[in-house]
């Protein structure tokens, strides 16, 4: 099963509890069965417009767009929930000893701007900020899935 709903890294999966593996199972499964429904239902709509005459008409675009609009709107809900769900998860029982102060109150975005700071002003060789960044089993769990957006920047200035 290809996991698409969220973009996580293979590390990061493994880091995971068996509940949460099972709710991001759930939620794949969710928004494969929506991409499946979402598919036959082009086709069947595709189908009654053209026994209509209709389908080369503008209305076929615009019925497409609006399929599409609605698929991705459910498939953000499930994300989100997701998301939300392993955000507030993956706290850790007790203080792991990162180097950085870690405030789960925060959002991705403030955890991922943190995170960064901490890195670029430590490490100011490139080589070594990645090293230490791959080294950070904390920074996996903590940024979600911003981890591997800033795994790449550190690899980029590597």
């Amino acid at each position: 099963m290809e996991i698409d709903i969220i973009s996580y890294t293979a590390e990061q999966f493994a880091e995971l509890t068996a509940e949460q593996l099972k709710e991001v199972r759930s939620a794949q499964l969710k928004k494969d069965k929506l991409e499946k429904a979402l598919a036959a239902r082009l086709l069947e709509e595709k189908q009654r417009m053209i026994e209509n005459g209709t389908y080369l008409s503008s209305a076929w675009p615009l019925l497409k767009a609006k399929l599409q609009q609605d698929y991705n709107a459910e498939v953000a809900i499930l994300r989100d929930g997701l998301l939300f769900y392993l955000h507030y998860s993956s706290k850790p029982e007790e203080e792991t000893g990162a180097p950085y102060p870690l405030d789960y109150s925060l959002s991705e975005t403030e955890r991922y701007k943190a995170v960064k700071a901490y890195y670029e002003t430590t490490y100011s060789d490139g080589t070594e900020r990645f090293n230490a960044f791959k080294q950070d089993a904390v920074a996996r769990k903590y940024l979600g899935e911003l981890y591997a957006t800033l795994y790449d920047v550190f690899l980029e200035s590597a």
